[in-house]
């Protein structure tokens, strides 16, 4: 049971960070304040009616996870408002899909912008909140991507790969100081990720994609998980067991 918790949610505009903000203030939200963010103000409020509506207190903030300058205000206007920081959903992410040398210098830069270094500095920053008051919980959302060898997906594939590594040493590095750092790998997520101005996707393209899960099925594994105390979730549970027949699982 959580309580009395400050709960920051990036990328909570849509997708799996709306679902999960929805569920945990279903679930736990009379007493929680949930700081919702992105980048889209319009989106972010409508998010946030919905979780006060369910009971809970909401804020939210802006940032671009894409600018290292924005990512520090966040964290300069947190510490500023809210004393304590429990739990963080280390959350935003895109991805373009296609063969590595039809990228653009762009699109890649903005894969690993907000994939890989746009999260570190969350989870670093967040950690060193956390390290100050002795305790808290760290969410990233990587992907099955992360253990996966997928043609058309390489720099996804890298940056979920980097972004787990990062958060299974930073697990060693923070666990002295109380806090916990819990990874996220689902499998295709049916959400704005596969729209045609990003991944382009068509979700009944293939066998594979048809298994989609939701974002909803996504944080209620996310909320089970953290009850649970699991340091590494799969969606559904049973891609972990696919997973562990590569030679992609770190240890």
């Amino acid at each position: 049971m959580l309580m009395s918790k400050n709960i920051l949610i990036t990328g909570a505009s849509s997708g799996i960070g709306k679902a999960i903000a929805l569920e945990f203030a279903k679930k736990e939200g009379a007493s929680n304040h949930f700081i919702l963010v992105a980048r889209n103000s319009a989106k972010l409020e409508q998010v946030a009616q919905e979780v006060r509506v369910l009971g809970a207190q909401a804020s939210i903030m802006l940032a671009d996870f894409s600018k290292k300058e924005s990512i520090a205000q966040l964290f300069t206007d947190l510490e500023k408002d809210f004393p304590k920081l429990d739990l963080v959903f280390n959350n935003a992410g895109l991805g373009f899909v296609k063969e590595a040398y039809l990228l653009s210098d762009d699109e890649v830069e903005q894969i690993i912008d907000v994939n890989v270094k746009g999260m570190i500095l969350v989870g670093k920053k967040a950690a060193g909140l956390m390290i100050k008051q002795g305790y808290g919980q760290i969410i990233f959302t990587s992907s099955l991507a992360a253990y996966l060898l997928a043609p058309q997906w390489s720099v996804y594939c890298a940056s979920k790969w980097g972004i787990t590594v990062f958060a299974n040493i930073l697990r060693q590095e923070v666990a002295p100081y109380g806090i916990k750092i819990t990874t996220v790998h689902p499998g295709p997520v049916k959400t704005e990720f596969f729209d045609k101005n990003k991944a382009d996707i068509d979700l009944n393209s293939s066998e594979s994609m048809q298994a989609a899960v939701t974002a909803e099925e996504v944080a209620q594994a996310i909320y089970e998980a953290i009850k649970s105390g699991k340091d590494r979730i799969f969606v559904p549970s049973s891609l972990e067991a696919t997973v562990k027949t590569t030679d992609y699982f770190p240890a």
